[in-house]
């Protein structure tokens, strides 16, 4: 990441979240109260993460009852009519002791914070409730929200997006024609992209120029610690000429689900049947693309330099061992990068301005094409003459010579 795109990401981390609290709480979901601290110490506060996952913040419990579990039940009552729940680790054991301990619970299948009403610590032996909080009626838990599709030059255009948790965004049909030099994901302060914005690593993690998208479902992360609640936009954005390629605006006050590492949950302490898919596939906001679970999956902060030229020593090797075709197409490939690089070079960015758009695309667009013409007149001089050294050099199969004179 460059130094102009650190500052943000700074600030942003110190901002309060819009539904967090106050200035520095952590996002854990929709607080649903305190639990009674009856006995054995139980206390901590229990937040509904989505509809089937429960989080305990700060819970204590001494771990002297004989027999407690974690308790849920559809009556308002802590009784022994209610089911057990998993404890953090998926275990069904009795719960150990905790001392302001972060704790994810999954309710059973079947089961939603729509139909239980009661969460508690429960002693089997003694039938005796150590602690509970009672669910509200109607509990507005956080859920996926869909928001608008994202449109705009370069054929970019997509189904609504989805907002999985506070730090993931899902993409479905998403499509782009893969032609401008420095297109990345991009969001931001504000309802509009500008050159303060912060990159966004593609789904495998990387921060180099977008490829071409042909109706494609991505899920990306944000990096770091930003979440939504920090942002005001989303967008595709060409960094080399800071110009706007789609962007669309991120709703203040999301109600959305924490991700899993703002719960402190990583992928090997997942909790059993933790699937948020479940509440992306409920006809309110439809899952397009298969399955898809909330994500603590963090890329490499590393600038990948796709311009780095290999070794040549290396190079000089696997040509002993490679055919003349596949030898063309590695040193195509590789003046592609090279005159990529050369671009971005010669071309100095713009500063952005919203009266100027129209024309920086067009200009944008217009310089590009003039590039690829260029770059396609040096291709046809070098494949000639790459074709007469290595007919020297290897033993061309029938067909070599026509190839070579379609460009005579």
């Amino acid at each position: 990441m460059t130094t102009a795109t650190m500052g943000p990401i700074v600030a942003f981390v110190i901002i309060a979240s819009i539904s967090g609290g106050a200035v520095g709480a952590p996002y854990l979901g929709k607080f649903i109260g305190k639990l009674s601290e009856l006995h054995h110490g139980v206390s901590g506060e229990v937040y509904a993460v989505d509809g089937r996952t429960l989080y305990l913040k700060d819970f204590t419990y001494d771990g002297q009852g004989p027999a407690a579990y974690f308790y849920a039940s559809t009556s308002r009552n802590a009784n022994s009519a209610g089911f057990r729940l998993r404890d953090e680790n998926g275990s069904g054991e009795v719960i150990k002791r905790y001392r302001k301990e972060g704790v994810t619970l999954t309710l059973p299948e079947g089961k939603t914070l729509n139909n239980i009403k009661i969460f508690y610590v429960w002693c089997e032996e003694f039938e005796v409730n150590f602690g509970d909080v009672k669910i509200p009626r109607s509990l507005d838990y956080p859920r996926p929200q869909k928001i608008e599709p994202l449109k705009g030059v370069h054929a970019i255009s997509s189904d609504n997006i989805v907002i999985v948790d506070a730090q993931t965004l899902l993409i479905p049909n998403l499509s782009y024609d893969g032609e401008a030099p420095d297109a990345k994901f991009w969001v931001g302060r504000g309802p509009k992209p500008s050159p303060q914005g912060i990159r966004v690593p593609d789904e495998n993690g990387k921060e180099v120029p977008l490829r071409r998208y042909d109706r494609k479902t991505v899920v990306l992360t944000l990096p770091g610690d930003l979440t939504v609640f920090d942002i005001g936009h989303f967008g595709i954005w060409c960094e080399a000429f800071t110009v706007d390629f789609g962007h669309v605006q991120i709703p203040p006050n999301l109600n959305v689900p924490p991700s899993l590492k703002m719960l402190g949950v990583s992928p090997q302490k997942r909790p059993r049947n933790f699937d948020i898919s479940r509440e992306v596939s409920r006809p309110r906001v439809p899952l397009v693309g298969g399955q898809l679970e909330a994500t603590t999956f963090r890329p490499n902060r590393q600038f990948h330099n796709i311009f780095q030229q290999p070794n040549q020593n290396f190079l000089i090797q696997q040509q002993q061992l490679l055919t003349p075709q596949q030898i063309f197409a590695q040193q195509h490939q590789a003046q592609q990068r090279i005159d990529q690089s050369v671009y971005h070079q010669q071309r100095q960015p713009v500063p952005y301005t919203p009266l100027n758009l129209q024309q920086r695309q067009y200009q944008e667009q217009l310089a590009y094409n003039q590039f690829l013409q260029n770059r396609r007149l040096l291709e046809e001089q070098q494949i000639k003459a790459q074709l007469n050294r290595q007919h020297n050099r290897f033993d061309l199969p029938a067909g070599g010579q026509n190839a070579y004179a379609q460009f005579g």
